[in-house]
């Protein structure tokens, strides 16, 4: 049987349900996710979107659309980020630290040429994207 999370808001009013694991997990520093989120890097965890559903306050959901690729989700009560849908690609990044009991073991960084501030911790570090995700592949210096 299927490993299931929970994933939820700062004040709990919005809970998203987890089975199985994700594709990917990764630290991002693109200039979107540090807006929305109002921090320097993001912890993300890529699900494939059939393993993640809202099981509690789904009409207290807030929607966010800087681009069509991200569709950024957030409670109305608290207004804390709970979720990204990438509808093209069929993958949800759902914020690491909302994951109760999850261990976040991120393999790489991307949009690492767009950062705030340098990680020097060893693991791999895109301009954009690996290419298997649609980016260039091109890798950035430590």
């Amino acid at each position: 049987m299927a490993k299931t999370y929970k994933a939820a808001c700062a004040c709990g009013a919005v809970e998203a349900e987890l089975t199985g694991a994700p594709l990917a997990q990764m630290y991002c520093h693109c200039t979107d996710c540090r807006a929305w989120l109002n921090a320097p890097v993001h912890a993300a965890t890529g699900w494939p979107e059939a393993q993640v559903k809202f099981v509690k306050g789904a009409d207290n959901v807030t929607l966010y659309k800087r681009t069509e690729k991200s569709w950024r989700k957030s409670c109305k009560t608290c207004g804390g980020a709970v979720l990204v849908e990438h509808p093209q690609i069929g993958v949800v990044d759902v914020l690491a630290s909302n994951i109760q009991g999850f261990e976040f073991e991120p393999a790489f960084h991307v949009y690492y040429g767009e950062r705030m501030i340098s990680l020097k911790d060893g693991l791999p570090k895109y301009a954009n994207m690996p290419k298997e995700m649609g980016g260039d592949g091109e890798r950035v210096q430590e």
